[in-house]
């Protein structure tokens, strides 16, 4: 059986910001400074930020996840 990772496709864009605030640079990083401030952030899914920005999404959340990983 896999491990429950923290972030997942389906996690929205704004609990991850303030679930994990350490993870607010990975985020703006990945899909830049605006997705910080904007208020769309609580209904979209690191899925969806991930395909209009053009990444792949599964990436996006081992990248989050490796990044939690070593901020704690």
């Amino acid at each position: 059986m896999e491990k429950q990772r923290p972030i997942r496709t389906d996690t929205l864009v704004g609990d991850i910001l303030r679930q994990y605030p350490a993870l607010r640079e990975k985020v703006a990083e990945l899909f830049g400074q605006e997705c910080l401030s904007c208020k769309s952030n609580r209904r979209e899914t690191v899925t969806y930020t991930a395909w209009h920005k053009g990444l792949d999404p599964e990436a996006v959340v081992r990248t989050l996840n490796d990044a939690l990983k070593k901020s704690r």
